[in-house]
Formats: structure tokens, sequence, C-alpha cells
């Protein structure tokens, strides 16, 4: 293998597979990069048998071949080089890289060890990447963290006319929907995606369209963007029946400033961290109050206007953080708000008509 590529293009490209490489021991070769020279371009591939990446990049190629890196080793060097030409050649086993004034060898990692990774055979759908990249942003930190219950973990892909995304760690609940370009023949297809994984793929696959597929026989799924190829393991369990505690009746319905809002939680965060973040909502016609307290900290609260349609008054008490991690995302000058009652989870959207595509459904605290 012999090849001539720049520096910063590489170093670029490594910050996007590094994303994959693994830390265990116990699997040298997974610690590594697979690099494959091929007539007019390179291919990098790592894995750490969770989630993959495979990176496309065009270089000077005099000498086809594959080999095994260190990761952490040659992404340190290149870190260091200089930007422009840099050149590398495999002989027995050693890669010599030349570049600027350095000249340097680093020991490889038999190639034939690293896991193969799959190809795109078909795509079921496509969509904008920035699009997709957003609802994964609406939905999956309402993910468990923890592995307990390891569907929770995870994000659900509903393939209909749309993308359904949905993530819920047991106290909160968020869907986004994403457009599909075209149609699609697999309406009704769920898969439970790794929230993590989509995280990662969200964060570079960013521009243009992404196709997604799915390997039924491996149960992974695969998501294509221009030279780069994104792939993660599905997640085997049963996702909870969501649909069953949406809230189908609102006794209120808010609608008022989503800076307004976000700022009076964040105020009522300050007092309610001390008492298992519970803040107190009291809505009256016109206006909504926020409010906490605890023994150790005091107590605060405001008031902000509001569009108020339905019962004179209304008290319910949520997680301060829960609904506050909402409304960071959203960019929207108002917002909606659909409450059930005192127990009854409340719903959260940029507006009462986009309801049903975007939404995001808060428990309330029984105190």
């Amino acid at each position: 293998m012999k090849i001539e590529i720049l520096q910063e293009e590489l170093l670029k490209g490594m910050a996007v597979v590094m994303r994959a490489v693994s830390n265990r021991t116990q699997l040298p070769v997974l610690s590594s990069i697979r690099i494959e020279a091929k007539p007019t371009e390179i291919v990098l591939s790592a894995t750490d048998l969770e989630i993959g990446i495979r990176l496309t990049l065009s270089a000077k190629v005099e000498e086809v071949g594959v080999v095994a890196v260190p990761a952490k080793t040659f992404s340190e060097l290149l870190s260091t080089l200089s930007p422009g030409k840099l050149s590398m050649e495999l002989k027995e086993m050693v890669l010599t890289i030349k570049s600027g004034s350095f000249k340097g060898k680093i020991s490889t990692v038999d190639a034939s060890e690293f896991p193969v990774l799959p190809t795109m055979k078909e795509s079921l759908i496509e969509m904008s990447s920035s699009e997709l990249s957003q609802g994964i942003l609406n939905v999956g930190f309402a993910s468990a963290k923890d592995s307990l219950r390891p569907v929770l973990t995870g994000v659900l892909m509903e393939v209909s006319q749309s993308l359904r995304l949905v993530a819920t760690d047991g106290f909160r609940l968020a869907v986004a929907t994403v457009k599909i370009k075209g149609s699609t023949t697999t309406q009704g297809l769920s898969l439970l995606v790794p929230a993590r994984a989509l995280f990662e793929c969200g964060k570079i696959i960013k521009e243009g369209v992404i196709k997604i597929g799915y390997l039924p026989e491996s149960k992974q799924v695969l998501f294509e963007g221009e030279q780069l190829l994104f792939i993660t393991q599905i997640i085997e369990g049963n996702f909870p029946d969501y649909n069953k505690i949406l809230p189908k009746e609102f006794v209120e319905r808010i609608t008022l400033s989503r800076e307004e809002l976000l700022g009076a939680v964040k105020t009522a965060l300050v007092f309610a961290r001390d008492n298992s973040n519970m803040m107190k909502w009291v809505v009256t016609r016109g206006k909504l109050s926020v409010a906490a307290s605890s023994t150790g900290s005091g107590e605060g609260s405001i008031e902000v206007g509001a569009k108020t349609e339905g019962e004179e008054s209304l008290e319910v008490i949520f997680n301060a953080k829960y609904v506050m991690d909402y409304l960071q995302l959203l960019s929207s000058e108002s917002i909606w708000i659909g409450l059930g009652g005192k127990l009854a989870p409340g719903m959260i959207a940029e507006s009462e008509a986009g309801r049903e595509n975007t939404f995001y459904v808060v428990m309330p605290i029984n105190a």
C-alpha cells in the first residue's frame, strides 16, 4: 500500500471514525482503524461492535492495499503534523509516514482480524440529514441513561408515510416526526436503535440526503450519507406501548411565550433542586404561576402571562428539569401546553396544530 493525501483531510476523517473506536483491551483489533487503499480513494473504518463507521476520502493511490493501525497513536501523531501533503507506505506490517521534515514508522495490526462492516444493499427511506438530526435532538434526551431496562435506552423508529422517532425513560416521553422523501413500501416497520448511536449519527451526517437501510439477518440499521456509512445494532425487546399513555383530553390549554416560561422554570429550579426538582404550576385565568420551595434553600414564585382555555384554576406538580430539558431544545416564540388534571400527564408542543407530529409528555408528581 502506498498513498498520498492531505494531512488536514486525513485528520478530519480520523476525527469522524474515532467515534466508533473501542476501548476493549480484550479485543485489541477494535482499538484500531482499518485503512483500505483503492485506486482513487482510501476507506477508513472503525467499530466497537455496537456501532461502526466507514468513511471514504479522496487520495492519490500508487499502490492499493489494506492495513489496521492503532487508532490512538495514529490520531495523536496526525494532530502534531503540519497541514499539507502526507505519504504513507506499508511494508512488512510497518507503516512509514512522511510529512514535511517528519518521517516515522508505526507498527500495524493484522487487518484480516478486523470485523467486516456491511454495505447498504437497499435503502428503505430517504430524508434530509439536517431534519433527521433535529428530530434526534428533540427525542434522544428523553431516553434512559442506564441499562436496567435496555429498551428504554433506545429510540423507536416507526416507518409509515413519515419517520416517527419516540423515546422515553418511564417518566417522560418525546416524539418527533421527520418527513420522508418520496414514498415507502415498508410501512409498519419499527426499529429500536440505541440513543447513543443516533446521537453520534446525527453529529457526523449533517448535510445532504441520508438513506436508511435495515439488514434483518444481522439486525443492523444503516445510515448512509455522502462518503459516509454509519452502522448500529438494534436493541432487541419490546418497547412500551406509548400510545396508551398519550393524553387524549385536556381540561386546560395554555399558550404562552417559550422564553418567558423557560426563564420561570430556571428560576424555580434554583429552589427545586433540593426538593427532588419539584415545581408547582398554578393555572388561573390569563396567567401561569411557577413556584418551588425547599427547607434548605428557601422558596420563590414567578408569574407568566398566558392565554388559557379551560378550568378556572388548576394545580399540578412537575419535575422542573424535565420541563426545562425540552423547552431549551425548541426555537419557537410561543408554545402550547395541554394539562389533563393534577395527576394526568401534561403535553408540550410548539403549537396545538403541530402536536400531532412533534410533542413532549411529562408525568406529574403526586405530592
